[in-house]
């Protein structure tokens, strides 16, 4: 008599077999701390991950039909009652689509009786909201005499930002990802803030010693939370200093990875500047590059860095702003795109009574 029982344990998943059959007993299971369930998601951007397993008898592995070049496994077999620990390696996926790829681990003596099968997928964006095919972009500069200079490691996280203006530094962010850890730091030369992050790579809330920036609720009348995709805000607390807010209206978009969202409305409140905004979108995408040119359309000096650099990444809009009106006066948009969809320029415009922008236009070149 056989039997097949399938067993979660805490973070383990656990396949077990057993049988009398002619006086030839035996006992087969897989145990895997980790991936911790059957299907598992990862970014465009992400490289590696691992498989933790032990296995009653000796085992093997087979991949699932398909694709097989961008999601390898180190090890394709492996003994009884050993615990292995598997380094599985992604491909970065530039491909514009989401992928997947199947790995089933079978017994080697009773491949019928015990076999675990997991699945990678993969989306097509990167954890920031780029696409996995985005440039990365090296300078902008602007025609107010602004400069903004991007450094970015191989997986595309943005290490480095400093932007200046007529030769003077306005700011300048040093950021450290930590994957041993999977810790980000943020020096941005006053102070230094942290966050955990996971597979994303992206903060939920930056904390430093006298600051924080990241997403807080809003509330319907005072009390009642607001689910994120319908509204949400990014808030700069500093102490001793008013908060900066961001607020964004959604309207119940999906904020899933690979989704496209753009906000409905945007109300921007400093301790010099209030905006509120109603915004319409062109057809160009944001995800072509690895920055968000939304953020440049009130002028260098009020560009958001943190988010200009995507680490909040449901703030970015997935399509390109082409106008920000409140009763006829605010911005207009003009993008002009390079081939392969990233932005080459973008210029805005002051529409009657825009509270920020010079009467001139403002151009930023994008360099990649």
């Amino acid at each position: 008599m056989k039997t097949l029982k399938l067993l979660f344990a805490s973070a383990a998943v656990i396949m077990l077999a057993a049988s009398c059959l002619n006086d030839d007993p035996y006992n087969a299971y897989f145990v895997f701390r980790k991936p911790a369930q059957a299907v598992n998601t990862v970014y465009a951007n992400n490289v590696i991950d691992s498989v933790v397993l032990f296995s009653y008898g000796n085992w093997y592995v087979v991949p699932g039909e398909g694709q097989k070049d961008w999601c390898t496994l180190d090890q394709s077999q492996g003994n009884a009652e050993v615990i292995y620990s598997i380094p599985v390696r992604f491909q970065q996926n530039t491909t514009g689509d989401s992928r997947s790829m199947r790995y089933t681990f079978y017994d080697l003596n009773h491949p019928d009786e015990a076999h675990s099968t997991i699945l990678y997928w993969q989306y097509a964006t990167r954890g920031d909201g780029t696409l996995g095919s985005a440039a990365d972009v090296k300078t902008i500069t602007g025609s107010d005499g602004s400069r903004f200079e991007f450094v970015y490691d191989s997986q595309h996280r943005p290490t480095s930002l400093s932007v200046s203006k007529n030769d003077m530094i306005l700011y300048v962010l040093s950021l450290r990802f930590n994957d041993a850890d999977s810790t980000l730091t943020v020096n941005n030369g006053i102070s230094t803030l942290s966050s955990k992050y996971g597979n994303d790579y992206q903060p939920n809330l930056l904390v430093g010693e006298s600051d924080t920036i990241g997403y807080y609720s809003q509330y319907y009348n005072g009390y009642l939370q607001a689910s994120a995709n319908y509204a949400f805000n990014i808030e700069h607390h500093s102490y001793g200093k008013p908060t900066k807010r961001y607020a964004m209206k959604l309207g119940g978009q999906s904020l899933l990875p690979d989704s496209l969202h753009n906000a409905d409305s945007l109300r921007i409140a400093t301790d010099h500047m209030i905006e509120s905004l109603k915004l319409t979108y062109s057809t160009a995408d944001n995800r072509r590059q690895s920055v968000d040119v939304n953020q440049l359309i009130f002028g260098t000096e009020e560009c958001d860095p943190y988010q200009l650099l995507s680490l909040f990444r449901f703030a970015r809009n997935t399509s390109i702003i082409s106008k920000a009106m409140n009763d006829g006066n605010g911005y207009i948009v003009e993008p002009e795109l390079n081939n392969d969809g990233s932005v080459h320029t973008i210029t805005v415009k002051k529409s009657s009574g825009g509270t920020v922008l010079p009467d001139i236009p403002l151009t930023y070149t994008f360099e990649y």
